[in-house]
């Protein structure tokens, strides 16, 4: 029934399952492995496998520790489009068989994780609600000073993290919206720059360009992004580019706010473009923004599944550290 609960888009439907031909009292869970990045989709068995994670204090990984958990496997022709390395697609999305969910029953710990994705090298997932201490030594735990927390709510079709929005800002001016209402926010680590609604793009990328009018324009603009600047004369602080900051204002009053080290985009040595897509392809009722991956870097995450809330500690550049810095060395 949980391997049910989504059926991907372009999947054969080939039912809840079947008889087991060699064993006819044992009934083969089907489910439906799919690649967001590729779009491939296809039905096969559910099936059980062997998993193996470090525990952590939060400040190094400590030992091994070892799970069943309840996979599918997919061809290898699945698995096109997928980051170097990778062998595998591991859903978050709050579900009874993402990957937060069943190691917090193997290992009866928390049902929440803290994401925080890198810009460079490697990044950091814990788990079951440990403490993250990043480098250099002596900083306090980041889990436990959040910048901000807003509740998540759940949309029956689509098995993924939303949060709600009242308002968006550029250089602390409201974007002037037609839609007045609260602005449905998804989070999607698989989309590569925040998109928006093609009438909230619209809005915010003339309220950006009207904020930025006096900054030298690259012309015409490097694809996909429709507003690119000299980077030789934005000038820089601790937080990336000097340019207008981005709130999103949450429900409960706390700010996401975007600076330059997650706006903007260097496509090459003199060009920097505001790293914000309008959304393409949208059926049915879209939310309004998407968050992507740029955006998400550096800013460490806490999805907490039990208590349906979010925290976010905000880019961690400004407290001169980034999710590369966690010590991965093993203790002795």
């Amino acid at each position: 029934m949980y391997a049910h609960s989504y059926h991907p888009p372009n999947c054969p439907q080939n039912g809840y399952g079947h008889a087991d031909v060699e064993d006819p009292f044992r009934c083969q869970c089907t489910a439906h492995p799919y690649n967001p990045f590729s779009g491939e989709s296809a039905s096969a068995d559910l099936t059980r496998t062997g998993l193996s994670a470090n525990a952590t204090d939060g400040k190094n990984p400590l030992y091994p520790v070892s799970f069943t958990a309840v996979t599918s496997c997919a061809p290898e022709s699945h698995l096109e489009k997928l980051p170097a390395g990778a062998v595998g697609i591991a859903g978050l999305a709050p579900t009874r068989l993402a990957l937060q969910a069943q190691v917090a029953r193997t290992q009866n710990v928390a049902n929440k994780f803290a994401l925080c994705l890198p810009s460079g090298g490697d990044g950091v997932a814990i788990f079951g609600g440990a403490p993250l201490f990043l480098l250099p030594p002596g900083r306090p735990d980041v889990t436990a000073t959040l910048a901000g927390e807003t509740p998540i709510h759940r949309n029956k079709d689509l098995p993924g993290y939303f949060i709600s929005a009242t308002k968006i800002a550029v250089n602390h001016e409201q974007v002037q919206l037609y839609d007045h209402g609260p602005l449905v926010v998804e989070l999607s680590s698989r989309t590569p720059y925040t998109v928006f609604r093609p009438d909230v793009y619209r809005a915010f990328i003339d309220a950006f360009d009207k904020a930025t009018a006096e900054r030298k324009r690259v012309t015409p603009p490097v694809a996909p992004f429709d507003l690119c600047y000299d980077s030789r004369e934005l000038g820089s602080t601790r937080l990336g580019y000097a340019v207008p900051q981005i709130d999103l204002v949450l429900e409960g009053g706390k700010n996401w706010t975007v600076f330059g080290g997650n706006s903007m985009a260097q496509v090459n040595d003199n060009t920097a473009c505001l790293a914000f897509l309008k959304m393409t392809g949208e059926k049915g009722n879209p939310p309004a923004v998407v968050i992507g991956g740029f955006q998400m870097e550096n800013n460490l995450l806490v999805f907490d599944d039990e208590k349906a809330r979010l925290g976010f500690s905000g880019l961690l550049w400004g407290r001169q550290t980034t999710c590369s810095n966690f010590n991965f060395t093993l203790t002795a």
